[in-house]
């Protein structure tokens, strides 16, 4: 059995999903919705699996830790997420992604866990922005994410100025992932269409999600 890291990973499947109408983490791609290819994937390489979800009842059949937001007050947003998830976690960092995005690359991620335990976050940098919800986080930054969420202040990258952050090039992350289809999610129909059409062609080219 290949080992798994000493890391967790966090499924963010809370969202309010208002432009799809539906909840994403259960659009299907090739006949398997978007949460059990993550889940999949991530359980390839991580020692726990974390998913965040106001419905702890739809996701029970994963073998995963499944928590809902710890702190409630104010606006739903991402950053109420990663707090709960590394608040539960039993190893020292996570990596977090949101529950619509199934083309996650594996090298990309492996080469980004190695920097894990010596930062606070880990995270691409593409086009001058970065992606928090494909990212790396240490435990370490509990405490100010937790500050933040106190004062109502749910942006998650005017977070980063205050961590020891280490920002993954683009040039790094073409080198795993040419097309950047990591970042490929899902807020309106017609993502949802290019998706289904990317997994066609990827189909017809002999390859899977």
């Amino acid at each position: 059995m290949k080992k798994k890291f000493s890391l967790s990973a966090i499924l963010l499947a809370g969202g309010e999903n208002k432009r799809m109408g539906i909840k994403k983490a259960f659009l299907k791609v090739g006949g398997n919705t978007f949460i059990d290819i993550i889940y999949r994937k991530m359980d390839e390489l991580f020692s726990e699996i974390i998913v965040v979800t106001d419905l702890p009842q739809d996701f029970s059949y994963l073998k995963a830790r499944i928590t809902t937001d710890l702190i409630q007050n104010g606006e739903k947003n991402a950053l109420r997420g990663i707090h709960a998830g590394l608040s539960v976690a039993s190893n020292p960092a996570c990596f977090v992604v949101a529950c619509d995005m199934p083309f996650l690359s594996l090298s990309l991620i492996k080469h980004m866990s190695q920097f894990a335990l010596g930062y606070d976050v880990v995270v691409p940098l593409l086009d001058g922005y970065y992606q928090p919800l494909f990212a790396f986080y240490n435990k370490k930054a509990l405490n100010l994410i937790q500050q933040r969420l106190e004062e109502k202040r749910y942006k998650i990258v005017d977070l980063y100025p205050h961590f020891h952050l280490k920002a993954i090039t683009e040039e790094i992350v073409r080198q795993h992932d040419p097309l950047l289809l990591s970042f490929s999610n899902i807020n309106s129909p017609e993502d949802y269409r290019k998706i289904q059409e990317y997994w066609e062609i990827k189909k017809e080219n002999g390859s899977s999600v």
